[in-house]
């Protein structure tokens, strides 16, 4: 029996998956269905995974893919950016390459009655939630730890509090882009749009997107630049914020709390 090799092909950045086989067929879902919740339905999976994935492509993406339009003929909906679909059709023409790749590769092991390997690296991905594409705009050294300024855009700078031995380690320098990741227990979400706390980054959006556990629930907030930030907190605790979507809020995070990486 000949031996054949498979395998998935993912885009990746900043170590982590970007775009695949799934999230492709789930934008192609949202480009037929007008709507994250059919697409969702096509696919056979949560309405909360499906919007998780697109909050990880956007968040990743040097461009929003995906956008909300209102009004029209049937309603409104969601549909995909120019951007989202170019990114598309450049995923199929690398995705067919690399088949043709397994498939030519398949031909070569079984020539002959050669032993082969396959050899499976192990890539570890960033469980946090929030992970945003950002600049550095200066940093700010002391004895021991520095300040990382980043830009997210025009108007979001946020700071990071980092080693030394980090900013060594992984070369950072201004104007070089970086990710910023911080966990969604780590954000805290209030309503009081003028709140001000000196410990703390300060970023101001609307809800976007309320999701309840039996014992939790995840708040996703979109910033005007399109990314979003999600914060996990008690559901007694969401209920004395009385949350809704639409509503414009202020999130808080500690530096100390966000971590810088690189690709």
């Amino acid at each position: 029996m000949d031996k054949t090799l498979d395998g998935r092909f993912w885009v990746r950045k900043s170590e982590q998956n970007f775009l695949g086989k799934g999230r492709i067929e789930l934008l192609l879902c949202i480009e037929a269905t007008g709507s994250i919740t059919k697409a969702a339905k096509m696919m056979k999976m949560s309405y909360r995974a499906a919007w998780d994935s697109v909050d990880i492509m956007n968040n990743l993406s040097d461009h929003p893919l995906v956008a909300r339009v209102k009004g029209g003929k049937g309603g409104g909906g969601t549909v995909l950016t120019k951007y989202a679909k170019e990114l598309v059709e450049t995923y199929k023409v690398l995705n067919d390459e690399h088949e043709k790749f397994l498939d030519n590769l398949s031909k070569r092991i079984n020539q002959g009655d050669g032993h082969f390997r396959l050899l499976e690296s192990i890539n570890v991905q960033v469980s946090a939630r929030n992970q945003l594409k950002a600049k550095v705009l200066k940093i700010q050294k002391a004895a021991v730890e520095s300040e990382v300024y980043l830009q997210l855009h025009e108007e979001d700078v946020f700071v990071a509090v980092v080693t030394n031995d980090s900013i060594d380690t992984l070369n950072l320098k201004e104007n070089l882009e970086v990710y910023a990741i911080f966990k969604a227990n780590a954000v805290i979400i209030s309503r009081d749009k003028e709140l001000r706390r000196s410990d703390r980054n300060r970023f101001v959006g609307k809800v976007s997107r309320i999701s309840k556990g039996e014992f939790d629930a995840e708040v996703v907030m979109t910033l005007k630049c399109s990314n979003t930030i999600c914060s996990t907190m008690s559901i007694e605790l969401l209920e004395d914020l009385a949350l809704e979507v639409g509503m414009e809020v202020v999130a808080f995070c500690k530096p100390k709390n966000i971590i810088l990486g690189v690709w």
